[in-house]
């Protein structure tokens, strides 16, 4: 990881169904893993010669994910590889980490976070990584105990919801400061998890509950700000006088 506190990649999408019928032409382009090139649409049938030169962006990476074929594709691992694992490093040295998805609508955010079956995202692979991890530690250290914790909570319209909460009716709940914690949610529900399944169970009941509606660009689109929280704690054990001490992360 760079000595970088916040990093941005950016990442190209496949044509979509609509894309395709419509023959839309790709406006991006990538010149190496961290350069992306924006061209202008209504030059891209003349010449090269005579169009109008594109415009450039620079990016901590960049993830070309248009053509399988092509030599410059990414992959979902290849996404996680350069994102995912340096935050689960972090977070097993005490420090939290965060990643943030930003996008319109179809733009390949559920799918880079979540993925599918078949190509699962950054999440799950790295709660599956956290547990493998969790596993090996238990193996080399056995005074260290782990404990993992989740939350989930959807920001629709300016109101915070519970989406682990069982009951019938979304309760807004408050946004407060802690004079140590800082910024925390009220009431919010956070649950102890033993493996990937138990997250992927919780997962797919919040998923239930999340406000959705059609869009040009999706028939189901998200229509609320989802923030997927995993709570690591690493308990030690001093082995002379039994005290045991926390670092949550």
């Amino acid at each position: 990881m760079s000595n970088d506190k916040i990093q941005v990649v950016v990442r190209v999408r496949p044509f979509n169904r609509r894309e395709i019928d419509l023959n839309t032409k790709c406006v991006v382009d990538m010149v190496d893993g961290s350069q992306t090139l924006l061209h202008q649409p209504s030059t891209l049938d003349k010449p090269p010669e005579s169009r109008k030169p594109p415009k450039m962006f620079n990016f901590d990476h960049c993830f070309y994910s248009m053509d399988p074929e092509d030599e410059r594709y990414s992959s979902q691992e290849d996404v996680f590889n350069h994102v995912g694992k340096d935050l689960l490093d972090n977070a097993f040295q005490g420090y939290n980490a965060c990643i943030f998805a930003y996008g319109q609508t179809g733009s390949g955010k559920s799918y880079t976070m979540m993925g599918s079956a078949d190509n699962p995202g950054i999440i799950p692979r790295l709660c599956n990584a956290l547990f493998d991890r969790i596993r090996r530690l238990k193996d080399e250290e056995p005074l260290l105990t782990c404990k993992v914790e989740v939350s989930y909570m959807e920001i629709y319209n300016e109101k915070v919801h519970d989406l682990l909460d069982p009951g019938p009716h979304k309760q807004s709940l408050k946004v407060r400061e802690h004079s140590v914690l800082g910024p925390y949610v009220d009431g919010l529900s956070q649950l102890a998890v033993a493996s990937y399944e138990d997250i992927e169970i919780l997962m797919a009941e919040g998923n239930k509950s999340r406000t959705v509606a059609a869009t040009n660009m999706n028939c189901e689109s998200s229509r609320s700000h989802a923030v997927f929280n995993v709570i690591l704690s690493q308990i030690f054990t001093d082995p002379l006088t039994g005290v045991t001490g926390e670092i949550p992360s």
